[in-house]
């Protein structure tokens, strides 16, 4: 193991990265070292930007792998290097926001007629209607009253 990547290793560590992350983050700078044939403190900001490119271009990896990248080889010169980030040559890309998909009136009465439980069909009534996320309405805690009821779950306080 050579001095750079034990030395990264040791700042990820005491940053209390994952161990998933730590080896990601060496695989990552391991990959641009071998990718220009030389010690990773030898290259610059046109060598990232050029493998960044590499990875979008010729290896065809998604945007979040190349973010990850990103953040690998900014950790390695900004954290274990010490040097100053290139802002100004390797932007951050735009993240793109990914829109739920919007069921028609047809597919909802559709699932909903469906279910032959009363109790099953008045809680997706619910949950569909209230905005809940699978995970969310499986894991909410529904507190009946006389007259009303209360759902708490993590993203909506109450609802």
């Amino acid at each position: 193991m050579t001095h750079l990547r034990q030395r990264m290793q040791e700042d990820l560590r005491l940053r209390n990265f994952s161990a998933r992350t730590i080896r990601h983050y060496t695989h990552t700078v391991a990959e641009f070292a071998k990718h220009f044939h030389k010690s990773p403190d030898q290259l610059g900001p046109e060598h990232v930007r050029t493998f960044l490119l590499y990875l979008l271009n010729e290896r065809k990896l998604t945007w979040g792998t190349i973010q990850g990248a990103r953040s690998a080889l900014k950790f390695f010169y900004t954290r274990t290097l010490k040097q100053t980030w290139f802002d100004q040559e390797i932007i951050k890309p735009k993240v793109r926001r990914k829109l739920p998909t919007v069921w028609s009136r047809e597919e909802v009465c559709a699932l909903l007629d469906a279910t032959t439980n009363t109790k099953h069909r008045a809680l997706l009534a619910l949950y569909y209607s209230a905005g809940l996320r699978c995970q969310e309405g499986h894991s909410s805690a529904i507190q009946a009253g006389c007259e009303s009821f209360e759902i708490y779950c993590p993203r909506h306080s109450a609802l």
